[in-house]
């Protein structure tokens, strides 16, 4: 593949697009769009005339903002700091005292109460945060209704208008974003034409993100449960996730982590398997937030087993962090602790073990992997090893779900994953024999 110059389409040539639009802003020539890529199920920057890219150096602009180009997490965000957990102020667990906002939503309802404490006090003009325009599709929009804030997308959304509306409005305005989406603002405020940023922006808080996956999972798992999907939530009815699929006649909902039929489980399992996510996703090695104030996820920790509604895991990383959270009324704080981030986010989920261990995988023919430094010694990073299994996943199911040959992607799943599926079957008719 030539290139002319070196630019963003050197990470959508290579499927590494995460669409956080940044690219967009910071293209001198205005000369790169956001489009949706039916084929690949997700949006992702396209260069309008590549000649403007002789006279352009990309690296100096778009690749300079790009999330999975080179970015140097240690410089950037001191992210060796803590063993790799970054810069943190306090780490605390927590739910909201408002027991219907808590079960809710997705886990403890935090951002939500933080969202309601600082509209009221006037600490801010609004909260920028994704909301749904049908379909499929979330924009990030101005809100100061909270109960227009959405529970945890799973799939892949354009966030580029995020950038517009800083842009174009004034005031003071709380950014939610994954980490990769505000890793990109991040980027984009150390350029001089974006300082502007700093003012407008009261402060970040980025969910902590195992990886998010592309449309054609949605598809897939619609299409193996005979149902015309319109539209998908993910997050229902507390702590445990529900899926929802709906149109304007029906909705079908299901359990995900207690499936009731063999079918159900495989559905499950091959929707949500970390393999099938968008490969940008499986390059990451920021998935707690390095460039956030605050960073929110579920609290996983062993302590918390019996909860079933839903408890929050908080890491406060700076000074603006600490002085919001003095602010938040009517939400219960406990004490947490820097090794029960790793618990509650296991080094093969979010903790950029993954990641490492990806960099030896060449996903695409082209081969560019992102180089994405976090500490001086990255030997002493412990990285996945890669299954057989993996690779399959990653170069056949992958290719067939794009290709949308569901029956025949489910079937070698079935192979891949015929131990834990065994189990599962075994366990089902042992449960249906002692009710009986």
């Amino acid at each position: 593949m030539k290139y002319i110059g070196r630019n963003v389409s050197l990470i959508t040539d290579n499927d590494l697009c995460i669409s956080c639009g940044a690219c967009t802003h910071s293209c001198p020539f205005s000369n790169i769009r956001m489009r949706l890529n039916d084929s690949r199920g997700k949006w992702e920057a396209t260069i309008s005339d590549l000649q403007n890219c002789v006279v352009c150096n990309g690296v100096k602009n778009c690749l300079s903002v790009c999330p999975s180009y080179a970015v140097d997490y240690m410089t950037l965000a001191d992210s060796q700091e803590s063993h790799l957990l970054g810069r943190i102020e306090n780490v605390y667990n927590g739910y909201s005292k408002d027991q219907q906002r808590r079960f809710h939503a997705s886990s403890g309802g935090f951002i939500r109460d933080v969202s309601k404490s600082l509209l009221e006090q006037k600490e801010i003009d609004g909260i920028i945060s994704i909301v749904h325009k049908g379909g499929l599709e979330y924009f990030p929009e101005i809100l100061t209704d909270i109960s227009l804030m959405p529970n945890s997308i799973y799939h892949n959304i354009n966030y580029e208008n995020a950038m517009n509306l800083l842009k174009s409005l004034h005031g003071r305005y709380l950014l939610i974003g994954l980490p990769c989406q505000i890793t990109s603002i991040t980027l984009l405020s150390l350029k001089k034409h974006f300082e502007f940023l700093h003012q407008k922006i009261y402060a970040k808080i980025a969910l902590i993100c195992g990886y998010t996956f592309d449309r054609n999972n949605a598809r897939a798992f619609a299409w193996y449960n005979n149902f015309n999907m319109a539209e998908i939530t993910y997050r229902e009815q507390g702590r445990y996730r529900k899926t929802r699929l709906s149109n304007q006649k029906a909705s079908l909902l299901f359990e995900v982590r207690h499936p009731d039929t063999f079918g159900e489980k495989v559905n499950n399992m091959l929707f949500f398997d970390k393999f099938l996510t968008q490969p940008g996703c499986l390059y990451c090695v920021d998935h707690i937030g390095y460039c956030a104030d605050l960073v929110v996820g579920d609290a996983w920790q062993s302590r918390y087993n019996q909860d079933n509604i839903g408890t929050n895991l908080i890491i406060s990383r700076t000074q603006t962090g600490e002085n919001i959270l003095q602010k938040v009324k009517d939400f219960h704080f406990e004490p947490g602790y820097l090794q029960e981030i790793v618990e509650a986010q296991s080094p093969n989920y979010a903790l950029g073990a993954i990641g490492e261990g990806m960099k030896k995988v060449k996903l695409q023919r082209h081969q560019y992997i992102p180089q994405q430094k976090r500490t001086e010694h990255p030997e002493e990073i412990v990285a996945y090893k890669l299954k057989i299994k993996d690779f399959i996943k990653l170069k056949i199911i992958k290719k067939l779900l794009k290709a949308k040959y569901f029956r025949i992607a489910r079937y070698i799943y079935v192979i891949l994953e015929s131990k834990d599926l065994l189990r599962f079957f075994l366990k089902t008719i042992i449960k249906r024999g002692r009710v009986q």
